[in-house]
């Protein structure tokens, strides 16, 4: 059976109507910020496992379809998480030192194939 993508968007998009909507109370304000701490309540966990949490359920939503529709582009899923990754130190879901870790390691990953486009 040949993989279709789009056969999986129909599926995700019949499954999204089996969604009930819930409404939020007019004196209740949804602030995005404060996602992780109401995450973090909810599942009774710490705050910083809540971040992580909500930072990888956002990174799957966004990287996930680049990865299928992409055909293996590195580069330009690189770019996507990259800019991801900055959203949320902005936003304050994850530390400052994530985003420096993390871009070491690809630097580390990718030395090789620069030392062998220059030299």
């Amino acid at each position: 059976m040949k993989f279709n993508p789009f056969r999986i968007l129909l599926i995700v998009l019949l499954a999204s109507t089996l969604v009930q909507y819930v409404y939020a109370q007019e004196d209740d304000s949804v602030n995005l910020l404060d996602l992780p701490s109401h995450l973090a309540n909810a599942l009774g966990i710490p705050e910083f496992s809540a971040e992580l949490l909500t930072c990888s359920v956002f990174m799957l939503m966004f990287l996930l379809p680049i990865a299928i529709f992409s055909k293996g582009n590195l580069l330009l899923i690189l770019l996507i998480g990259f800019l991801q990754l900055g959203f949320f130190v902005a936003v304050g879901w994850m530390d400052f030192w994530f985003l420096l870790v993390i871009g070491l390691i690809v630097a580390g990953i990718w030395s090789s194939k620069i030392k062998g486009w220059i030299g």
